[in-house]
């Protein structure tokens, strides 16, 4: 799947590779972060959610680390390769079409994973990185999860 993801122009990065990778998950962080090596060695475009952003840095000060918070908005922010997507208008209302078709499914998203999703769909991304199996259902966009590179 790594060539599948190699291929691709625009790559979305959801929130559950970022926080294996920040966890330094045994199973997926050599998987995340060759995955990363990859994306700066092709000088590939990384898109992010704000959500992702609120989420991993929630979680940040929620165990008192303040500083860690501020590291990972800088980090995104100054990332050649990595831009943070703002919620505007148009991903809101292609969050709500989205979360309401999967609702009809038995592939249901999420609100924030509906905001994500339609980050990726609204901002051109051809390959999303997930760990939500359920985006295949919901998108033409390339869907690799994290059990699959």
């Amino acid at each position: 799947m790594i060539n599948s993801i190699e291929q691709s122009r625009i790559l979305f990065l959801d929130s559950g590779p970022l926080v294996r990778l920040l966890q330094m998950h045994p199973d997926f962080y050599p998987a995340v972060s060759g995955v990363l090596d990859m994306v700066y060695e092709k000088n590939m475009q990384v898109l992010v959610s704000s959500v992702t952003l609120f989420e991993i840095s929630q979680k940040a000060f929620a165990a008192n680390e303040g500083v860690l918070a501020r590291q990972y908005r800088e980090f995104f922010e100054h990332s050649a390769n990595v831009k943070v997507c703002p919620i505007d208008a148009e991903v809101s209302v292609k969050a709500a079409e989205l979360y309401a078709a999967s609702q009809k499914t038995n592939h249901r998203l999420t609100e924030a994973e509906s905001l994500r999703l339609a980050t990726a769909f609204v901002n051109g991304a051809d390959c999303i990185l997930t760990e939500c199996a359920n985006f295949r259902d919901a998108t033409d966009a390339l869907v690799v999860t994290l059990d699959e590179v």
